[in-house]
C-alpha cells in the first residue's frame, strides 16, 4: 500500500467520526460538546499513531563518508581538515539527499570552527560533534541529518608552530620569573641584609647558625662588604678589597675556607659586585653554584680552632 492510499483510508475513518461529534453537539447540548471533546482527542490520538507507524515503514537511512579541508579558524591564515560519517534518513529516497546531507554537515562546521583558534581545535571538535551529533530536520521537512566518527584536523605543519610558539612562550614566563626573583635577592641584601656593617654581621649568624667567632673573625670583611653594597667604588680598590678578604679567609681553618668564599661570593655577585665574587672563585677554584651543604660539624670545629690558633699567634 502506497503514502497516499494509507492517507485516504485514515481520512474515509475520520469523517464519519467527525460526523458523530456534530451529531452529539447538536442533540445533547452541553454534553454533547464534552462527549465531542472526547471523541475528537481519541482520534487525534490514533492519528498520530498512525502517522508515526506510516512514517516508520516508509523512511529510507543511508551514509557516506566526508573529508575535506579549507575550515576556517579565528586565525585567517590557519585551516582544519574535517572527517565524519554523514547519516541522513528521508521518506523518499532521493540522489541529491547525499548532497544535502554532507553541506548541511559542512555548514555547521563551519560555524563552530570559525569561532576557535587553531590552538583550540579539539574543543572545537567536541563542540562540532555535540551540535550534528542529533538529527536536525532541514528546511524541507523531508530530510533528517546527523554525523558521527567526527573530526578535526590541524595541519601537521602548523601543529609543530604552535608547540614552538607555546615552548618559547614558557620559557619566556620562565626566564621573566628567575629575573624578577634576582632582583628580590639584591633589593634584599642591598636595603636589607647589607645595610649596614652591624646587619651585615647579623645576616651572616643568620646564614651560619652557630658560627659566632667566624662572624668575628669576618666582621672586616662584612664591613666593607655593606660598604661597597651600599654604593663604594668598586673599581678604585677592587684588587685591594679582594685581597683583603682572602687575608681574612686564609685565618680560618683549612677545611672552613671554601664555604666561606663561596658565600662571600655569591653575596658579593648578589649585590652587584662581580669583580670581587671573581677573585674569590678563581682564588679557591669555586663552582658557580651553591654548594649542597655548608661545612660539616667537624669542618666548623677545625674553623673556630684555626681562628683562635691565629689569634694567639697574632
Amino acid at each position: 500500500m502506497t503514502i497516499h492510499r494509507k492517507s485516504l483510508s485514515i481520512a474515509v475513518a475520520v469523517v464519519p467520526l467527525v460526523a458523530v461529534a456534530v451529531w452529539l453537539i447538536v442533540e445533547l447540548d452541553w454534553l454533547g460538546i464534552l462527549l465531542a471533546a472526547v471523541l475528537a482527542i481519541g482520534c487525534l490520538a490514533v492519528y498520530r499513531r498512525a502517522g508515526a507507524q506510516l512514517f516508520a515503514g516508509t523512511t529510507t537511512s543511508a551514509s557516506s563518508e566526508l573529508s575535506t579541508s579549507g575550515l576556517p579558524t579565528a586565525d585567517e591564515t590557519v585551516f582544519l581538515a574535517v572527517s565524519a560519517t554523514v547519516h541522513w534518513q528521508a521518506v523518499k529516497a532521493e540522489s541529491y539527499h547525499a548532497d544535502l546531507a554532507r553541506e548541511f554537515i559542512l555548514q555547521q562546521a563551519r560555524e563552530v570552527t570559525g569561532k576557535w583558534r587553531p590552538a583550540q581545535h579539539s574543543l572545537a571538535q567536541h563542540e562540532l560533534a555535540a551540535k550534528v551529533g542529533r538529527p536536525s530536520t532541514l528546511d524541507t521537512g523531508e530530510l533528517e541529518v546527523w554525523a558521527t566518527d567526527l573530526r578535526l584536523v590541524l595541519p601537521e605543519a602548523v601543529e609543530q608552530h604552535l608547540a614552538k610558539m607555546d615552548e618559547a612562550h614558557r620559557h619566556g614566563l620562565l626566564w621573566e620569573v628567575s629575573a624578577v626573583n634576582e632582583n628580590r635577592r639584591r633589593t634584599y641584601l642591598r636595603d636589607d641584609a647589607l645595610r649596614t656593617p652591624a646587619s651585615a654581621v647579623v645576616w651572616w649568624l643568620a646564614q651560619h647558625d652557630g658560627s659566632v667567632e667566624r662572624a668575628v673573625d669576618l666582621a672586616e670583611v662584612l664591613t666593607k662588604l655593606s660598604q661597597l653594597a651600599n654604593g663604594g667604588n668598586e673599581s678604585d680598590g677592587s684588587a685591594v678589597d679582594s685581597q683583603q678578604l682572602i687575608d681574612a679567609i686564609e685565618k680560618l681553618g683549612q677545611s672552613a675556607r671554601r664555604p666561606a668564599a663561596h658565600n662571600l661570593a655569591e653575596a658579593f655577585d648578589q649585590a652587584g659586585v662581580p669583580a670581587v665574587a671573581l677573585a674569590l672563585r678563581e682564588k679557591y677554584n669555586l663552582p658557580t653554584l651553591r654548594p649542597i651543604a655548608d661545612a660539616t660539624p667537624a669542618s666548623a670545629a677545625d674553623a673556630e680552632g684555626g681562628a683562635r690558633a691565629s689569634r694567639s699567634v697574632g
